[in-house]
């Protein structure tokens, strides 16, 4: 194990134990109500939540969580594909403030994985961030957000290259900020983002380097929204957007050049019917042009929706899709177009055993390339709160990829059992 590895399975076990000892030191409140217009997940539960740490004016919530999976095709080919039992070992804590005016929240987290048979697909990640709010005065607030992390992609992936010896490792560094301001009904905001991705090089399983140093850019993005209060439970809005992507490397050191400007307007709501439904949806146009005349451009309609039906107090269904164009390294293509949708069931059979099952579709269509993907994807599981300080989670997933290019297809099972602990 990585020494990295160490320290999160010392941090995993010492906060497990911790829950542990919290655990046999209470008993769960189990006088409980339902209520009707809050998702199952969202509503509290005094006996069954983590009780936090007080630091001043700040709480502190750190939890742990070991996780034993099997996958019955580690490298999503589309044949001979190779199983393996995994171990996931994960800490995090959050950190959020408790002022009356004025927030600011901290994260933290670590993951590492560990592989029965394959020991290159093992992988650590970590990340950190923080987030806030100065409230100004009472109709005028500032936000802003900073987060970095040392991610790697999953082999499914539609970017990972196929004869890579190891997952693609890479970096992440974001930082947003949005000024918002109300004129009685009328609300205006402005803000922007800025992401950074920094690719690792890795091999090919014969030992042929794969540069992936091409894939390194920046992204920009800068919006503008006005909204209108129809009622106090409803908002509709009209937003734009720009965005510039900028890639570290032209020709002629690569092929092709792969920048390319973006822009997006849509018209939606932000809603809360009664105690039936609330969430958001938009639609509207959006077009990207490239820099590089190899690239055509690209232009369609843009939409999304997160919607949160409450059907009963104790069943919650969430419906969410969108729609935009995604970076790829696929050689040929400029990006691809993503559309996806999914449907996420959550049941509370009791106070504290909640069944969640969901299903998605998703459709990648690789602009100035042949390729096109189909995505379908389905989940069930039992989360069991066990108390305050351990839950305990039985889960299964499926994927298949269905692509008009038969090497890119793959079909993938997983089962994982994961217990966490939280204080």
């Amino acid at each position: 194990m990585t020494r990295g590895g160490t320290r999160v399975a010392s941090l995993t076990v010492g906060i497990l134990l911790a829950s542990a000892l919290g655990a046999m030191a209470q008993e769960a409140d189990t006088d409980l109500r339902d209520v009707r217009g809050q998702s199952v997940m969202e509503r509290a539960r005094p006996g069954y939540d983590a009780a936090g740490i007080r630091a001043g004016g700040f709480m502190v919530y750190p939890s742990a969580s070991i996780t034993g999976a099997y996958n019955d095709n580690i490298y999503a080919t589309p044949n001979n594909e190779t199983d393996d039992f995994i171990t996931t070992l994960a800490a995090r804590v959050n950190v959020n403030s408790t002022w009356s005016r004025h927030a600011l929240s901290l994260r933290g987290g670590v993951s590492q994985d560990i592989y029965a048979d394959n020991s290159d697909e093992n992988r650590f990640d970590w990340d950190v961030g923080a987030g806030g709010q100065i409230d100004i005065t009472s109709s005028t607030a500032l936000s802003g957000s900073l987060g970095y992390a040392e991610l790697h992609e999953d082999r499914g992936d539609p970017n990972s290259p196929a004869a890579a010896s190891e997952p693609v490792e890479y970096s992440l560094f974001t930082a947003a900020a949005d000024l918002r301001q109300k004129f009685n009904r009328v609300s205006v905001g402005i803000g922007g983002e800025y992401r950074e991705y920094d690719y690792d090089d890795l091999t090919s399983v014969g030992g042929v380097p794969i540069d992936q140093d091409f894939r390194d850019r920046q992204e920009y993005y800068e919006r503008a929204r006005v909204g209108y209060d129809v009622s106090p439970d409803t908002n509709i809005y009209i937003e734009g957007q720009l965005d510039q992507r900028k890639y570290d490397q032209q020709p002629p050191i690569v092929a092709v050049n792969r920048d390319s400007d973006g822009r997006q307007i849509v018209v939606g709501s932000d809603f809360r019917l009664t105690n039936l439904a609330q969430g958001g949806v938009y639609i509207g146009y959006q077009e990207r042009e490239y820099d590089s005349a190899a690239f055509g451009d690209t232009d369609g309609l843009a939409y999304g929706a997160n919607i949160n039906w409450f059907v009963t107090p104790l069943t919650t269904v969430a419906f969410k899709a969108d729609s935009s164009v995604e970076e790829t390294s696929v050689l040929g293509a400029s990006g691809y177009d993503r559309q996806r949708f999914a449907v996420d069931v959550d049941h509370e059979l009791l106070v504290n055993l909640i069944l969640r099952g969901g299903a998605s579709y998703e459709n990648d269509d690789f602009n100035d390339s042949t390729r096109e993907d189909d995505i379908i994807g389905a989940k069930a599981g039992v989360v069991y709160l066990l108390n305050r300080n351990l839950d305990l989670e039985l889960g299964y997933r499926f994927t298949d990829r269905d692509s008009n290019n038969p090497a890119f297809d793959y079909t993938r099972n997983m089962v994982g059992l994961t217990l966490t602990g939280k204080l």
